[in-house]
């Protein structure tokens, strides 16, 4: 299927304001981008020509797009060029903000399709729709909206699915309209409240939540990559065992922590600045998933003096733990295949037990905790109960739903 071409209407001043690092028409440019776009038409005035011209240097490297600048003299004549375009063209205001999921929404949809909000849209046009833009005498986006005969099919944008599966999140989607003097904080906010996971530990929502907004907002007016702190924490969580094991476990209990940061910090500037890389997220999945369990033996090397070989009471909670650990992940896997959600967000109560259970950031909370009160061992011992607790509940649960699907389904069936 080829790609449509994409237009966007940069006439307003707010196309060329400065949002994560990059304007708003930029950021439509990168979201149409990963979705295959490639030729891009932006129809500017002498007003906002300056400031739209500004891209990222990284653009040309990352994408492969076609950029056409074309200056009007008022806004009513982006209308006027849509009607003589002769193709396929999505339609999009440099001025907004659009959800992700508002722009998968009408390349899926094909032609003819269209998301809205009260002032803005994303509009598919087929070329039937564009020639008839002329007849039905459409100059301005007030009558576009309203323009009924174009024969747009489509959903308002609260009526998209508020649940976003990658993130474990439900937040309704958006288009946002911004003004050319609005203060930006409400949707910076808003944009940054859209990379973080739904369903996070208390560390992370209450902890280093505004940490890491700030630490993002600074990278992503510079030119490093994510990649560059995603292996910085990919380090940082293998470095934190060896310390641990041969003593230094406040230097690694902190290396730990600068490898837990830089692993949100990573993941809010890929999706923030559009510069995500789906090899460079596997190789962190599979570089980092074994780190907690190596700081579980690490911390129990450290205690048992190095006895975790032999029959000894701190190698058999070590190993204990290990193997109370890795049993919650298969069923938090399992669970995720059978039912098709994760187990973290099936339900309220998940999520609110989520906040608290014994996964990587309260680990090494507790771990953290012991170990500047002079409570290490102590600390330890706490955290294998937990994780057993966890495992518990979690099970629970997966027997819970499962017990209560086919009970529904059997319901149905008769």
């Amino acid at each position: 299927m080829t790609s449509p071409w994409v237009w966007i209407d940069a006439t307003e001043l707010a196309a060329g304001r400065q949002l994560w690092g990059m304007s708003l028409v930029e950021r439509q440019v990168r979201e149409m981008a990963l979705r295959a776009c490639s030729r891009f038409r932006l129809l500017v005035t002498a007003e906002t020509r300056a400031a739209v011209e500004v891209m990222r240097d990284d653009l040309d490297r990352l994408y492969e797009v076609e950029l056409e600048i074309v200056e009007i003299a008022a806004a009513n004549e982006v209308f006027e060029h849509l009607a003589q375009a002769g193709e396929d063209v999505v339609l999009l205001a440099g001025d907004s903000v659009y959800d992700d999921r508002v722009l998968a929404y009408i390349l899926d949809a094909g032609a003819g399709a269209a998301s809205w909000a009260r002032e803005r849209g994303a509009f598919y046009f087929s070329s039937a729709q564009c020639a008839a833009l002329q007849k039905q005498q459409v100059q301005s986006w007030q009558e576009l909206l309203a323009a009924d005969a174009l024969g747009f099919r489509g959903k308002e944008v609260g009526e998209l699915n508020a649940y976003v599966a990658s993130l474990r999140l439900t937040m309704p989607a958006y288009i946002y309209r911004l003004g050319a003097d609005e203060d930006l904080r409400h949707i910076d906010h808003l944009m940054y409240r859209r990379t973080f996971k739904g369903a996070i530990d208390a560390v992370a929502r209450y902890g280093y939540y505004h940490l890491v907004r700030w630490i993002t907002r600074h990278l992503a007016r510079g030119a490093s990559t994510p990649n560059l702190y995603t292996l910085l924490s990919v380090f940082c969580v293998w470095l934190a065992s060896p310390l641990i094991a041969v003593g230094h476990v406040g230097a690694g209990l902190s290396i730990a922590w600068a490898g837990v940061i830089l692993d949100s910090v990573d993941g809010k500037l890929a999706r923030l600045r559009l510069h995500l890389s789906d090899e460079m997220g596997a190789f962190e999945h599979i570089a980092a998933m074994p780190g907690l369990a190596l700081w579980f033996v690490a911390m129990g090397w450290h205690l048992s003096v190095g006895q975790l070989s032999v029959l000894h009471p701190l190698s058999l909670v070590t190993w204990f733990l290990l193997a109370i650990f890795l049993l919650d992940k298969v069923a938090s896997g399992l669970f995720k295949k059978v039912v098709g959600r994760e187990l973290f967000d099936y339900r309220r109560i998940d999520a609110l037990f989520h906040l608290v259970a014994a996964r990587r950031n309260i680990a090494l909370l507790l771990l953290s905790l012991g170990a500047l009160l002079g409570y290490l061992e102590q600390s330890f011992y706490v955290l294998v109960l937990w994780m057993a607790a966890t495992l518990f509940f979690h099970l629970l649960r997966f027997f819970w739903v499962l017990v209560s699907l086919r009970f529904f389904r059997a319901s149905a069936n008769s």
